[in-house]
């Protein structure tokens, strides 16, 4: 036994199970303070014209392989994760910025071709998108045991705080005032390795939080429950979770909260639970392949649901007519004849984004146990009010009267998809594959609305 695993079991042993998960969740919050530069690509566009001589068109096709690497990365990285284990994420994320960050220091060095730059940045995408996600289902499969939608929906948050912070950073001490074309290119350089640094030493801290969450999984003593104490709630199985009481599910068995110290949390004994029912389905009580895995059963359940593909839809709907909106949000301004409304508004969906993350993040788990309202009621409101602020928009002649309403509701659905959507799929199919179903719908570009304001800053 090693002696890290030693100092670990002793906490484990001393102070229990929701001490090291408690430890695996902030080192992989701490992780994810380095990763505002997911929201800050202007740093890079601007050095890469002055110092390469780099026209926009090559900007562009620059941002179209960052983004090619974020979205092939992103449904791979979940898949690893659930079915090989987190731990491997940061390891790659640590090989792919030490790689990346120092071709690009040697392109612009040596002036090489477009082409290096491009593959630069493609792995710098991959190597974002599993970090993100080895922090995000780290937090949710640690202290996710406990509060589910807290633990899922603080990274998302501290991408946003780290993005300003990080500004405030290249503001301070990267400023790009310059009298020559070195100092300018040795500024860039000096940010370069600030990055390389920031984001290797942070995968350093999310490897060993998915490492304390291994070993306390490792150490945890399950109780297996007979599967035949509650086999007639589990039957609906064969249709779909949740059309049963899965979809109400707030926080993992009881078991699993012992040694929590809040106590509001309630055992919800009588409520369906996937995770019990695919239990139940992996020791035999239905019928499956023998050389199925539990991870294996899972995401067959979650494939095979016929009802899970109109919640997909339904969120890919609500990311898209969202976004839509941000995108052409001073379009619709001057079409309201308020021109000069753009700042005021884009500041009002930049303070909506952020208090609604803060909300969901401090306070669903708490009302839904206290309510016993589930996640995906949450969820189906948020929509309903932003389809209707929609219709008031395209219908009501005064509609320019009333138009930060519009914005805040479409600001509380975009930030809701990216904080709450998540908990309810690990809710309904298991925390154990959110890294495979998260990821399947998270197949884009990770920025968020407010990504706007941080760029404007930067220019």
């Amino acid at each position: 036994m090693s002696f890290l695993e030693k100092k670990i079991r002793g906490i484990y042993d001393r102070h229990g199970e929701f001490r090291v998960y408690l430890i695996a969740f902030v080192l992989s919050i701490l992780g994810c303070l380095s990763l505002g530069i997911l929201t800050l690509f202007s740093i890079f566009a601007d050095p890469l014209q002055k110092l390469l001589d780099y026209p926009q068109s090559t900007i562009n096709k620059i941002i179209v392989i960052h983004v090619l690497g974020l979205n092939i990365s992103t449904p791979l990285s979940g898949f690893i994760a659930d079915a090989k284990g987190i731990w491997i994420l940061p390891l790659f994320s640590f090989s792919g910025y030490t790689f990346s960050f120092t071709l690009l220091k040697y392109i612009i060095k040596h002036n090489l071709h477009e082409y290096y730059t491009y593959l630069c940045f493609f792995i710098l995408g991959c190597s974002h998108v599993s970090f993100l996600f080895s922090c995000l289902l780290n937090s949710a499969r640690s202290l996710g045991r406990y509060y589910r939608t807290l633990a899922i929906s603080t990274p998302n948050l501290m991408i946003s705080i780290s993005s300003y912070i990080q500004i405030q950073i290249i503001t301070i001490f990267y400023s790009p005032n310059y009298t020559s074309l070195q100092e300018y290119e040795t500024n860039f350089m000096n940010l370069l390795n600030f990055f390389m640094i920031l984001l290797t030493s942070s995968t350093i801290l999310s490897l060993v939080g998915s490492l304390l969450t291994d070993l306390a999984n490792k150490y945890q003593t399950v109780t297996e429950e007979s599967p035949e104490a509650d086999i007639d709630d589990f039957e609906s199985f064969n249709t779909s979770p949740l059309l049963t009481g899965a979809a109400t599910v707030l926080h993992s068995p009881g078991p699993s909260i012992i040694g929590s110290p809040m106590p509001w949390y309630v055992d919800e004994e009588g409520i369906a639970n996937l995770d019990t029912g695919i239990s139940m389905i992996s020791s035999g009580y239905l019928s499956l392949a023998e050389n199925d895995t539990p991870y294996q059963v899972k995401v067959n359940k979650f494939a095979k649901d016929f009802m899970m593909y109109p919640l997909l839809l339904c969120c890919l709907v609500a990311i898209g007519s969202t976004e839509f909106f941000i995108a052409n949000l001073n379009a619709i301004l001057n079409n309201l004849d308020a021109p000069g409304k753009l700042d005021s508004s884009l500041e009002t969906m930049s303070i909506a984004s952020t208090l609604t993350r803060f909300i969901i993040m401090l306070s669903t788990d708490y009302v839904c146990s206290r309510f016993k309202i589930s996640r995906l009621t949450i969820f189906t409101l948020c929509v309903m009010s932003c389809g209707a602020s929609h219709i008031y928009l395209s219908s009501s002649p005064i509609a320019s009267l009333n138009f930060p309403l519009v914005v805040v509701s479409n600001s509380i659905l975009n930030s809701t998809v990216f904080t709450l959507f998540p908990a309810i799929l690990a809710s309904i199919y298991g925390i154990e594959i959110l890294g495979t179903t998260w990821g399947k719908l998270r197949q884009r570009s990770p920025r968020e609305d407010d990504d706007l304001l941080y760029d404007d800053l930067l220019q």
